[in-house]
């Protein structure tokens, strides 16, 4: 069946059956306020920065003493103020994760609430929402406190931290030197750019 444009911009969903259904589909979807909307699938190069990430991430914090959980592109978090849920390409929780309990009360241990850290891989398709819109409704959850936006083409890495959570100030900086390195300074922690992009030399 051919949905039309008219058609599809006056359906909404509730979010119980958008979360029935990506249950059982082979595409994941966004959950835009009621709205569907497909997600398109990363490119080589996105895929290994992405994976190279997480896997530094995943070994730094696999220490006793750190709660912190970091999560890939599966996971997916609950944007209550903006009736959003979203695939980020990798979260790491603000300590244990919480998970977010839907309106019949069942608790749905793949959608977290409480993002401490978020990391965006670029595409053509997500830049612009990823470096705009994207931003600010994360900016909305309480625990948020980390954004970082990586171009998987070439050398470039914006942060955004939240130093001063009372007066909502962000401290911005974007690094485009290989031999820097990015401090991910909610983890008190930092990764090399270098070994971030070594992932491609391979492509």
């Amino acid at each position: 069946m051919v949905i039309t444009q008219k058609t599809a911009a006056e359906t909404l969903h509730s979010i119980s059956s958008y979360l029935e259904a990506e249950d059982k589909a082979e595409v994941r979807h966004e959950f835009n306020n009621g709205k569907i909307e497909e997600m398109a699938g990363g490119k080589v190069k996105h895929n290994r920065v992405k994976g190279r990430v997480y896997s530094k991430l995943d070994v730094a914090l696999d220490v006793p003493n750190i709660t912190h959980v970091p999560l890939n592109s599966d996971t997916k978090v609950r944007i209550e103020k903006v009736n959003r849920f979203v695939y980020p390409d990798i979260t790491v929780s603000d300590g244990k994760s919480e998970y977010y309990e839907t309106p019949e009360g069942k608790t749905r241990e793949d959608i977290i609430t409480n993002p401490l850290l978020i990391v965006e891989v670029l595409s053509d398709a997500t830049r612009g929402h990823d470096k705009g819109e994207k931003f600010e409704q994360y900016a909305s959850i309480s625990t948020f406190r980390e954004y970082i936006l990586i171009e998987p083409e070439q050398c470039w890495i914006k942060s955004y931290f939240l130093q001063e959570p009372e007066s909502d100030l962000w401290k911005i900086t974007t690094l485009t030197d290989m031999d820097a390195m990015l401090p991910l300074r909610s983890l008190n922690m930092e990764l090399s750019v270098q070994e971030i992009y070594a992932v491609l030399e391979k492509l």
